[in-house]
């Protein structure tokens, strides 16, 4: 949690120098890495819903992947140029967004992080949510459906992304606390999307054919390692846990082919977000942080949970 909070430490210089207006006259901008994706697909859903509710107007820029930091530098150049009220960033990377970022807010525009912050402690809040936890829910419920033996490899996600290396962290600290006959014996840190997800699945099945259960940070990485689990003809031997709860995770925890995924409620962080960022504009006192519980969906309790909080209404576009 500590990881978190120091890039959150209240509302900075910067934004406290910020010219105040009515929230009808603010604009703010929103960059992520990539709205594709199902987490910032509810991300924008909430941030949006909040600023119609709020009445301000919403730039939306969508960097297109989670690697093209030099896409993500040049639209928080423009957000700058343009004099927006303030500006809400999920990071394609921490440490590369960091300059542009720490630029923004010496010109007097307050920054919000969201879920990947910047790597600075200048933010005038972080939104996110508790992503240690996240993981820890991933290894009970793993290591619940391996019977507590056996071994597993992990799909975790690019680095420089800190709430991936948070689920990771939580997971395999979990891991060697509770089932200790559980070994992981391979970590892939190149993975993000579906497409590689089976790529790598298959090479790590082949390079471990005794393998018993995939750990996956997203539920992209999750759908990915199941095709491969099937392919293989193993649907029957290896177990997947993931995180974050799509359409198509939801199909795959009905039809059983994902044990369980450790959800966030995205919703709810991107609402948050934007009454953070309307705050810092208007030169109000803003959260440092807002972390928000993490969840444990499974089979069992998949249409009783309320995802409201959790997720975009399918036919949502941003």
């Amino acid at each position: 949690m500590k990881s978190w909070i120091k890039y959150a430490v209240g509302v900075s210089l910067a934004a406290m120098m910020a010219a105040p207006a009515a929230a009808a006259d603010l604009t703010i901008g929103f960059a992520v890495p990539s709205m594709a994706d199902s987490f910032w697909t509810s991300a924008t859903y909430g941030v949006e819903k909040e600023a119609k509710a709020e009445g301000v107007t919403l730039i939306k820029l969508d960097a297109g992947a989670n690697t093209n930091v030099t896409q993500q530098t040049a639209q928080i150049g423009d957000l700058i140029q343009r004099g927006v009220n303030a500006i809400i960033i999920g990071a394609t990377n921490g440490d590369a967004i960091k300059p542009i970022t720490e630029r923004a807010i010496a010109a007097g525009i307050p920054v919000i992080g969201f879920s990947s912050p910047p790597s600075t402690d200048k933010l005038a809040s972080y939104i996110g949510a508790d992503h240690y936890d996240m993981g820890k829910l991933q290894a009970e419920c793993l290591g619940k459906a391996m019977g507590g033996k056996g071994k597993v490899a992990m799909m975790s996600f690019i680095e420089g992304q800190i709430w991936a290396d948070l689920r990771a962290k939580g997971f395999k600290e979990t891991m060697a606390k509770n089932y200790p006959e559980i070994e992981i014996v391979a970590e892939n840190r190149r993975a993000v999307g579906r497409a590689d997800g089976i790529t790598a699945a298959e090479d790590l099945i082949q390079r471990f054919p005794d393998i018993g259960g995939f750990y996956t940070t997203v539920d992209e990485l999750g759908a990915g390692a199941v095709t491969a689990i099937k392919a293989a003809g193993k649907a029957d031997s290896i177990k997947v846990s993931t995180s974050n709860l799509s359409e198509v995770a939801q199909q795959m925890i009905e039809s059983g082919d994902l044990a369980c995924t450790s959800i966030q409620k995205i919703v709810e962080q991107g609402e948050n977000a934007l009454k953070e960022a309307v705050k810092a504009a208007e030169k109000k006192p803003t959260e440092p942080a807002v972390i928000l519980s993490a969840l444990l969906v499974t089979k069992d309790n998949l249409h009783t949970i309320d995802l409201g909080p959790v997720s975009a209404p399918a036919d949502y576009r941003p």
